[in-house]
């Protein structure tokens, strides 16, 4: 007996030498899981106060200033002192920690899709919201704005500094430049960065994909000749291009992906067009495909210009770099423990936006999804209220991971 007795002993010494303080410590965070969700379902109107005071102002991109402002009245509302506005456009305000060793980055994207023509109207119902950029990304920026009271209402101090951004110009011609600006002017050490998005809850981005985000313009010039071979307006035009553009041979692996996001041609029934524009984007896994893209794309509007006589040009108004932490990094191991222990299932995600900027400024990051989202990017885009406090959870949680040192490589 004395025996069995000694082996166990051993079997426990050894299970407890293997097991490090920084599982003790994500385990003690897991356990209040349960008990932040029910306190954060208690904040409810705190949240969508700030979602729809932030949502029913109209920021489209490089016109973020009318949000930008509310942001940070909402900031000081929320016991922020001094918030910030840079040459950017960009909003910031500092959690101070009780040490202030180093900072924590939290930040969502300002901008909406919606231009300022669109009626930025929210409608709040018991179990949902409905209207346009609620999920991309009023319900983000509410969210980050909320956390300082969120946080005293669980009663949780910081060791590191917090630093909250509302950041500009991240969506189509931004091209992520009010996250580079931030990042390349930052004052203070940051230890990691989180990036909030209203879309969709399970979202877990750790790597940026490359991508190409471009225009093709044609135009039919005034000395055309309408009697030459294949001659046309815009319209017939484009869609010649439009299926070469298809046919290009797309590879599985690595993966790669090319939308045509958008197609501006004509204005009447009756009238041939002689210009328009097609909007696309491709992404990829590998940066030399991104390169191949883009000399094939300018290769088929230099032959269709020199074929057709007619004017094509494309222009490129947005390019980015492969980038990634690992897969082991304990940022993601984390995130993946504290989404499992919430209830919620990761869904890897590689990310075209504002990661991009952080992973490649040299800082360990991810994207969060907070919530159950339907028709996004339309005027009726809803996102749903329950699976927002597990969302809300999971972002609280990863922050403390980060403060605590759990994450750290």
């Amino acid at each position: 007996m004395g025996l069995v007795k000694s082996s166990k002993a051993k079997d426990f010494a050894y299970l407890m030498s293997s097991t490090t303080s920084k599982d003790f410590d994500l385990g003690n965070l897991l356990q209040d899981l349960p008990t932040q969700i029910e306190k954060l379902q208690e904040a409810r109107k705190l949240v969508l106060t700030d979602a729809v005071l932030l949502g029913e102002v109209p920021s489209p991109t490089f016109n973020e200033e009318d949000r930008i402002r509310l942001t940070v009245d909402r900031f000081r509302e929320n016991g922020m002192e001094d918030p910030e506005i840079d040459e950017q456009g960009n909003a910031s305000a500092v959690l101070p920690g009780s040490e202030g060793r180093s900072s924590i980055l939290v930040m969502a994207h300002a901008d909406s899709v919606f231009d300022a023509t669109t009626q930025h109207v929210l409608n709040v119902g018991p179990d949902s919201i409905t209207g346009p950029g609620i999920a991309d990304n009023a319900i983000g920026l509410a969210t980050v704005v909320a956390l300082p009271k969120l946080l005293k209402i669980l009663g949780i101090t910081l060791k590191d500094d917090l630093i909250l951004l509302a950041n500009t110009k991240s969506l189509g011609r931004g091209n992520l430049e009010g996250a580079r600006y931030f990042l390349d002017t930052k004052q203070r050490p940051i230890s990691a960065g989180i990036c909030v998005e209203g879309a969709s809850q399970g979202r877990l981005s750790y790597a940026g994909l490359g991508t190409l985000r471009g225009e093709i313009r044609l135009e039919v010039p005034s000395n055309y000749d309408w009697n030459r071979f294949g001659s046309s307006g815009a319209v017939g035009h484009l869609t010649r291009i439009i299926n070469q553009l298809l046919e290009i041979p797309l590879p599985k692996e690595p993966k790669t992906k090319m939308v045509l996001g958008g197609l501006t041609c004509g204005t009447t029934y009756n009238k041939t067009p002689h210009s328009g524009c097609l909007r696309f984007e491709i992404t990829s896994e590998d940066n030399d495909i991104i390169g191949q893209m883009e000399d094939q794309l300018n290769e088929i509007c230099e032959q269709f210009s020199a074929e057709t006589g007619t004017l094509v040009s494309m222009e490129v108004v947005a390019k980015r770099q492969n980038c990634s932490i690992p897969f082991t990094h304990p940022l993601v191991k984390t995130t993946r423990s504290i989404m499992q222990e919430a209830g919620i299932t990761p869904k890897v995600d590689p990310s075209t936006g504002d990661l991009n900027a952080l992973i490649l400024s040299g800082l360990p990051a991810v994207t969060l999804g907070l919530t159950t989202v339907e028709n996004l990017r339309e005027i009726n885009e809803t996102v749903q209220l329950d699976p927002l406090y597990a969302g809300m959870t999971q972002l609280v949680t990863l922050i403390q991971a980060i403060d605590q040192g759990i994450c750290d490589s």
